[in-house]
């Protein structure tokens, strides 16, 4: 309990950086649309940033160890909501978008920042694990989920920064070499802006929302309901039935960070696809199942945790 209470406290901390940004926007000192400079800020730097610092530790058969388990949890956790998602998708008359949002999560952005604070810039080398895992589907399945070209989200997966900077990581870490001291505190000062600067960035995409409409849409609750509460469940159940973490305490934080991916908010790259693949009208949806996501998780992540802790 006490871990979900402090869960609590930093999305709150997390939230209060959001409603920064919100009201940089509402008060007219910035426009929405100069997130996007902050958008780049986050993607091209100070997540691979923040990727390869996590990677610059120790290297020990039981780190890797872990890393294979987190990236095997990843993968299975990611099929198994693909295949759940096309199994309810019919019987709840969800559209492409709409499944999509309850299939992937913002594994990523919010993620990195947040296990950094919670758990140790250490454990933020297992969010690596869920973070390629993700990228190859959602720009795979993803894309062809809402009609894009089934091979034309290669290229992004390849290009993709967080990608980029795993591959950079994990070389580093298996050879066994060390940044240079000015390179390294430079890497790690970068990747510590992450927390703040994508809490700003979602405040300022949050104010040009309309957030009664958000709210007003009775399918983003059965979403975001599938998304926070049903997906997290059943990847906590799962733990427990394989009996997993049962008197291992490392493989249970592992397996923490997993479950905090699972239940995070929607992922921006479901809007971002919808933006590319759909209609307008659909990426307005994407963002407003987004949006409430968001603001919904300050609640549920802690609950979330609070039963992978008493359950596994």
């Amino acid at each position: 309990m006490e871990l979900s209470y402090l869960l609590m406290k930093q999305i709150l901390s997390m939230a209060l950086m959001v409603l920064m940004g919100f009201t940089l926007v509402k008060k007219k000192i910035l426009r929405s649309e100069q997130s996007n400079v902050l958008s780049a800020v986050t993607v091209y730097l100070a997540c691979p940033c923040m990727i390869i610092s996590a990677f610059q530790i120790e290297f020990s058969a039981d780190k890797l160890h872990g890393l294979v388990v987190a990236f095997v949890a990843a993968i299975t956790a990611q099929v198994v909501l693909i295949l759940l998602g096309h199994l309810v998708k019919k019987p709840l008359g969800l559209s492409a978008v709409e499944c999509s949002s309850m299939i992937y999560s913002n594994g990523g952005n919010l993620l990195i920042p947040l296990v950094s604070a919670l758990l140790g810039k250490e454990f933020v080398f297992y969010t690596c694990a869920f973070i390629a895992a993700q990228n190859v589907l959602i720009w795979t399945h993803g894309v062809w989920l809402m009609g894009g070209s089934e091979n034309g989200g290669w290229k992004k997966i390849v290009t993709n920064p967080n990608i980029v900077g795993i591959v950079v990581g994990l070389s580093l870490f298996v050879a066994r070499i060390p940044l240079p001291s000015i390179l390294a505190t430079t890497v790690d000062n970068v990747g510590a802006i992450i927390g703040p600067v994508c809490m700003f960035l979602i405040g300022m995409l949050m104010a040009d929302s309309d957030l009664k409409e958000v709210f007003r849409r009775g399918k983003n609750y059965l979403v975001c309901g599938a998304r926070l509460l049903a997906c997290p469940a059943l990847f906590i159940l799962g733990v427990r039935i394989s009996g997993i973490t049962m008197g291992d305490e490392t493989i249970k934080s592992v397996l923490l960070v997993t479950m905090l991916a699972v239940s995070a908010p929607v992922a921006v790259a479901v809007t971002q696809i919808a933006n590319l693949y759909k209609s307008i009208e659909d990426a307005k949806i994407a963002g407003s199942i987004n949006v409430m996501s968001v603001i919904l998780c300050i609640v549920t992540m802690p609950v979330m945790t609070a039963f992978y802790q008493f359950l596994c």
